[in-house]
């Protein structure tokens, strides 16, 4: 035990005094010149060795770089994020008559999304940001039964499934900060049950037309979260009548991978 305690301490000597010999050599010829003095078994000896490779310094694995500001949001560049949030309907024509009494909705907003950069940094001061153009499809679903006079006209849940492949977002983006205000707007599609319960839609088929902005927060390595508002607007654009619509204000929280 004393010779092999000693003959440990020798080795720990001549690797800090020749570093330029690895513990891998050291070991491999410690071991060929007497196999009794290495009480370790052959793949404690290439663990020794991937440790200290040549030169005799620990091997240390290379962290990943972190974008810089010109890569991360150059033109070209995509990713995926989620949005989570909660709305509700309002009546921006407010009436007196019986028969156009507002439905009230409550809704969950659940909608998974794709970002495409399309034309990198552009613009000069206040100004500077870049383009990207957006697909959004997920589904909404009433969180509190539908009511109308204060009188529950359908069972929550009731779904909507939506597409958004039109949308634009513009970022003002700065390298000195790392958070951007964005703005954008788009146009698509949905078909839901809520015709079923509300007389401001009249179709199961609804065009979607959306409008907001919010406030985005980068973190590293391409990573960001995103608070934001919309305005979202239902209807069916007088396909068949009536075409009331719902008009709703939604607020959430977004993660972009």
């Amino acid at each position: 035990m004393i010779k092999s305690f000693g003959t440990a301490l020798v080795a720990l000597i001549f690797i800090s005094m020749h570093a330029e010999q690895s513990a891998a050599q050291y070991v491999a010829s410690a071991v060929s010149e007497d196999p009794r003095t290495w009480s370790g078994s052959p793949s404690d000896a290439l663990s020794v060795a991937q440790a200290f490779p040549e030169g005799g310094e620990p091997a240390v694995a290379e962290a990943e770089p972190l974008p810089d500001f010109e890569s991360r949001f150059a033109k070209g560049r995509y990713g995926f994020g989620v949005t989570l949030g909660f709305g509700y309907n309002d009546n921006l024509v407010p009436t007196n008559s019986a028969s156009n009494l507002l439905t009230k909705l409550r809704f969950a907003y659940v909608f998974p999304n794709f970002q495409y950069n399309l034309t990198g940094l552009i613009g000069k001061s206040f100004y500077r940001g870049a383009l990207y153009w957006m697909i959004e499809a997920g589904v909404a679903f009433t969180v509190k039964d539908p009511e109308r006079n204060d009188q529950t006209v359908d069972n929550a849940p009731t779904y909507l499934i939506g597409l958004v492949p039109l949308q634009l977002e513009y970022k003002f983006l700065s390298p000195d900060r790392a958070w951007a205000p964005f703005l954008f707007a788009g146009a698509g599609g949905s078909w839901s049950e809520w015709s079923d319960s509300t007389q401001e839609l009249s179709t199961p088929f609804e065009f979607v037309l959306q409008v907001g902005g919010g406030l985005e927060y980068f973190f590293d390595y391409g990573t960001a979260l995103n608070f934001n508002y919309r305005f979202w607007h239902l209807s069916n654009s007088n396909i068949k009548g009536a075409n009331i619509g719902v008009n709703a204000h939604i607020f959430s929280l977004g993660y972009r991978f």
